[in-house]
């Protein structure tokens, strides 16, 4: 099969036939429809902060990964050959209570598709156990390689602040308007009556925002930021709920000034960022958590959300030939929402 793999830390990408997999007891080989193209990917190519290194090289990047089941391995029954899927990223060893609780994701044993294993970058992946697989029936498995990570990721930490937002005077605020900031407008758009307010330093994406779902948008730079968040409900007392995709000193600093009494601050995003914490900073009773990824639930009801409300992002296709062309744009911010390479 043919496969994109990365030689060394910071090389371009070359595409190269290696052997196919075969799937062994309780696996499964996936046919790859398409794969997403993440900002993560080019942090992993760089070695950058944040994410782990590759175990070896060359490497096979692609964590957001949809297509159809190729092949079975003795013991798995949940699937048919030619059934179309989305492949849950976060594998954990499926027996620790946090696994048992349905977060194999952050399970203490995980491994991530593309990260810490090899990824769907290629013609074809083996995916070790049939539970990591979600049924898409007759979407089209293309169209939704971003919800396997984008739109998994953004709903997972919008999940956490619904219970936030049920009263029509609610609001929250979204830092970092990219690919994940997006699908989080879009999605608490859909679930919430709250306003929601953007937050980014790009004009671009403010805007862009204005147009999915948020009705107000604030630079994060600006001297008046913080009272513009502090009186968006017209109080004084600031937002119900933030997350931040970004994650680094200042935005947590602007989580924390803007968040409201009995609100919550969920962080999402990896810049490195620390917050001081007190009884009294943030806000009295605002709870302050992160989120990572999201569950095989969270995975399904993403895709249930895309099936009703067509909630899924942008896409801009690339082949697999062009996946230097494709990591190249997304390092210079030229791809809208998401980028996917096309098998």
């Amino acid at each position: 099969m043919r496969a994109a793999r990365l030689p060394s830390t910071g090389s371009d990408l070359v595409v190269e036939e290696i052997p196919d997999p075969t799937p062994g007891p309780g696996q499964v080989v996936v046919k790859i429809a398409a794969s997403g193209v993440c900002h993560s990917d080019v942090t992993i190519q760089n070695a950058g902060p944040g994410m782990p290194s590759v175990p070896y090289f060359p490497w096979t990047l692609g964590h957001e990964n949809t297509g159809y089941v190729h092949a079975l391995g003795d013991g798995v029954t949940d699937f048919e050959v030619g059934d179309a899927v989305a492949v849950w990223p976060g594998w954990g060893d499926g027996t620790c209570r946090v696994c048992r609780a349905g977060h194999e994701h952050i399970c203490p044993n995980v491994s991530y598709v593309g990260v810490t294993q090899p990824g769907g970058w290629a013609d074809y992946l083996l995916v070790p156990a049939a539970r990591h697989l979600v049924p898409l029936g007759d979407l089209d498995p293309v169209e939704a390689a971003p919800l396997t990570d984008a739109g998994l990721t953004a709903y997972g930490a919008v999940s956490k602040v619904l219970d936030r937002l049920i009263e029509s005077d609610r609001s929250v605020a979204v830092i970092g308007a990219g690919g994940l900031g997006q699908f989080a407008i879009k999605y608490l758009s859909a679930l919430t009556s709250a306003r929601i307010v953007a937050v980014d330093i790009d004009a671009g994406k403010r805007e862009h925002a204005l147009t999915i779902g948020a009705s107000m948008a604030v630079d994060s730079t600006s001297d008046d930021a913080v009272g513009q968040l502090l009186n968006v409900s017209g109080d004084g007392l600031g937002v119900d709920a933030v997350i931040d995709f970004v994650g680094v000193d200042s935005t947590l600093a602007l989580a924390a000034g803007v968040t409201a009494p009995c609100g919550a601050i969920v962080l999402v995003g990896i810049g490195g960022g620390t917050l001081p914490f007190g009884y009294t900073n943030p806000n009295q009773q605002v709870q302050v958590g992160t989120s990572s990824l999201g569950s095989r639930a969270d995975l399904a009801s993403v895709i249930s959300l895309w099936k009703e409300h067509g909630i899924n992002a942008d896409a801009t296709r690339y082949s697999l030939d062009d996946v230097n062309q494709a990591l190249q744009d997304l390092a210079e911010h030229k791809i809208a929402e998401r980028g996917v390479l096309v098998m």
